[in-house]
């Protein structure tokens, strides 16, 4: 008993999007490493989840298009749920504290108010709640927290869809800085590149924050006051995936609809970018946000849209030449960022999911030189966009349809 409970206690959290405010996308968990992926579970939501679960604890947490929702880690018993937002996609991924409180965002879609709430994890009330930007844009971007000396922060961007192409393009935007505390806002700094911020989260480097825009810009600005540090044009089309940060080699990724991964040099003392290397082109335009394995010197990142396929590149960390890349039809339309377990002691396990009527989730195994995949697809299964959080030696996602599956 002592043993098993000791195991439970070691799993770490996946508190946002990727993980942490760096958004590296790895765990030291073991994740689902058995001869075969097998998906338990069948819990219907009751609307479309289009955010990755937040795990804390012995719970999973995930948003609908009003609630969010709390479950039991290994049996996904329904435990409670708080009404966060009015109604609608909501795909502006909650964060958490990584200890009782996590933040949720209502989108805005239509005449909505953008809105973060705070909800007590252990008790699913409400602590506070702020509405915050014009009604006429919303907010697509992850929440990032960082726990800056002791006070807790929030940063999210919102986006302005263009009237020309409100699908593809964006004409304006502002990024917001927040006390977790008691939502109070620090500073806002509306865009100077004409471009939103659409799945455009920040990565934290010391006392900088660092995104990417519509406009294909890279800024970095300071975490007190918003001010800006310096911005580089990394491409002519747009960047919707968040910032990932290479503590090691000082370096932020992201990638593009330019079809091809960015990484940029950061001075983490200074916030100032340098020195910008692209990977060599991918097939298709990409919103997913690279995941950084450490321990191998490595990059993962998808590719792929609702339309065509998808393609999964693992990339030298510092000089994105590429590793290995899956072949054609192996893996789904992949819009999903990779997900990482890497426990040190067997092979990095690599989950994305599959945004397209299969619904399939994939664990794609890191076998140095080469790669292996297994694949399995759910009851109930749809468009999923969002991808998977890991905990133990689980990971979690959901669907279009609502429902949430556990991986073991």
């Amino acid at each position: 008993m002592l043993v098993a409970f000791a195991s439970v206690a070691a799993a770490s959290n996946w508190s946002q999007f990727q993980k942490n405010e760096k958004h590296t996308g790895i765990t030291s968990d073991e994740g689902p490493d058995d001869a075969t992926i097998s998906v338990n579970g069948n819990t219907l939501v009751g609307s479309g989840i289009e955010t990755v679960p937040v795990v804390l604890g012995n719970y999973v947490y995930v948003e609908g298009a009003s609630k969010l929702y709390k479950y039991d880690k290994s049996t996904l018993n329904y435990v409670a749920d708080c009404t966060v937002a009015a109604t609608g996609i909501q795909n502006a991924n909650p964060a958490s504290d990584g200890n009782n409180i996590i933040y949720v965002v209502d989108t805005g879609y239509g005449s909505n108010q953008q809105k973060i709430t705070a909800v007590y994890a252990s008790n699913m009330t409400e602590k506070w709640s702020t509405n915050f930007a014009p009604a006429s844009q919303q907010c697509s971007c992850p929440i990032t927290y960082y726990n800056d000396n002791g006070v807790g922060k929030l940063f999210v961007g919102t986006v302005n869809m263009s009237t020309t192409d409100p699908v593809n393009l964006s004409d304006d935007g502002t990024y917001f800085a927040f006390y977790a505390d008691n939502g109070t806002e620090i500073w806002s700094r509306e865009t100077t590149t004409g471009g939103g911020y659409y799945w455009a989260g920040a990565a934290v480097v010391g006392n900088y924050l660092v995104y990417p825009d519509d406009a294909g810009t890279l800024t970095s600005v300071s975490i007190s006051d918003g001010t800006k540090v310096n911005e580089t044009d990394l491409s002519n089309k747009q960047i919707r995936s968040s910032a990932t940060y290479n503590a090691d080699d000082h370096l932020i990724y992201v990638a593009g609809k330019d079809k091809y991964v960015h990484a940029v040099a950061i001075d983490p003392n200074t916030g100032n970018l340098s020195t910008h290397t692209t990977s060599s082109q991918m097939v298709y335009s990409s919103t997913s946000t690279p995941a950084y394995n450490a321990a191998d010197d490595r990059i993962y990142v998808g590719c792929g849209s609702m339309i065509n396929g998808g393609y999964l590149y693992c990339l030298n960390a510092t000089t994105l030449a590429s590793h290995w890349v899956t072949e054609e039809d192996e893996i789904g339309n992949i819009q999903s960022s990779p997900a990482v377990a890497d426990d040190g002691i067997n092979n990095p396990l690599i989950f994305v999911t599959g945004n397209d009527g299969d619904g399939l989730v994939y664990r794609i195994t890191d076998l140095g030189n080469g790669y292996s995949i297994t694949s399995n697809g759910p009851p109930n299964a749809t468009y999923s966009l969002a991808g998977v959080a890991i905990s133990d030696n689980y990971a979690y996602f959901g669907n279009d349809d609502g429902y949430l599956y556990q991986v073991n």
